[in-house]
């Protein structure tokens, strides 16, 4: 028989285990949202349990409590991402559960009837597998989708490691120019120091602070657009300067630079996203 209190932490860990391991599988570091996400799935099972609350455990209730701790654990990312992070929740669910009860079949002479040393095996077994899992994607991820790329804007030049997203078509409706989207923090050097500080907010937020260090600068004035891109899963609103870029090995053609002050890879295996046109143009004139 699992107490309440047992039956809380073990919910408490297994919860903040499946979300790890949700993070870990998108390629993203845990953050405090995590134990805080693990906390209300915790709670919500407690009281599915109590007398009074047993409709807490219906279908739709342990749906919606699932849902509820994939945007708290990885927030603004839009519904379509929320939810196909609910179905990879239910399924690593699924997976620890799965390999808890194989340990305690297998070994319950040797572990005994409490629920700690088989959900200990189980989770180890478990979180092999997710590591397993994320380095055989990393592995089969084609190399070659990570291109270096050069972006000159006012004489100013810089060089980073751009992934070829198929999604990031994007194009200025002003111009007609491909849309690249670079970190911010990746272009210190490459920016005015009044702009760059101004940039680190989102968009709209500091808008105000990007006004103010374009006033008086041309150069900024001229080329300054503010668009609204889908990166990274989600929508947002994006500074961007009229610049030149090409793939390494390519012809250079004008662009939109587009500056986001979030991380585009956590594990910084690339700075910026460019669409398969410039890809193409850098394999069509490299011979």
């Amino acid at each position: 028989m699992v107490s309440l209190d047992q039956l809380m932490a073990l919910n408490l860990v297994a919860d903040g285990l499946v979300l790890a391991a949700l993070v870990r599988l998108r390629g993203e570091r845990p953050t405090w949202r995590i134990p805080l996400a693990a906390l209300l799935g915790a709670v919500w099972a407690t009281l599915a349990v109590l007398p009074g609350l047993r409709e807490l455990s219906g279908l739709v209730q342990e749906l919606t409590a699932g849902l509820l701790m994939v945007l708290l654990a990885r927030p603004r990312r839009g519904w379509r991402p929320a939810f196909a992070d609910l179905v990879l929740l239910l399924g690593l669910a699924a997976a620890l559960a799965g390999l808890t009860l194989l340990a305690q079949g297998l070994l319950s002479s040797l572990l005994g009837m409490s629920p700690w040393p088989s959900f200990a095996v189980g989770a180890a077994l478990f979180w092999l597998a997710v590591e397993g899992a994320f380095r055989w994607q990393r592995s089969t991820a084609p190399r070659r989708q990570i291109r270096p790329l050069e972006v000159r804007w006012q004489g100013r030049r810089s060089l980073l490691w751009a992934l070829v997203d198929t999604g990031c078509e994007a194009r200025d409706p002003l111009s007609g120019l491909p849309v690249v989207v670079a970190e911010r923090a990746a272009l210190r050097r490459f920016l005015p120091h009044r702009l760059y500080e101004a940039l680190g907010r989102p968009a709209l937020a500091a808008s105000a602070d990007v006004a103010a260090a374009a006033q008086g600068d041309d150069r900024i004035e001229r080329s300054l657009r503010l668009l609204q891109l889908r990166t990274v899963g989600e929508a947002e609103w994006l500074f961007g300067l009229r610049a030149e870029g090409r793939i390494l090995g390519g012809k250079e053609q004008p662009i939109v630079l587009c500056l986001t002050p979030r991380r585009l890879s956590d594990e910084g295996a690339f700075a910026a996203l460019v669409g398969p046109q410039m890809c193409r143009m850098g394999e069509g004139t490299g011979s």
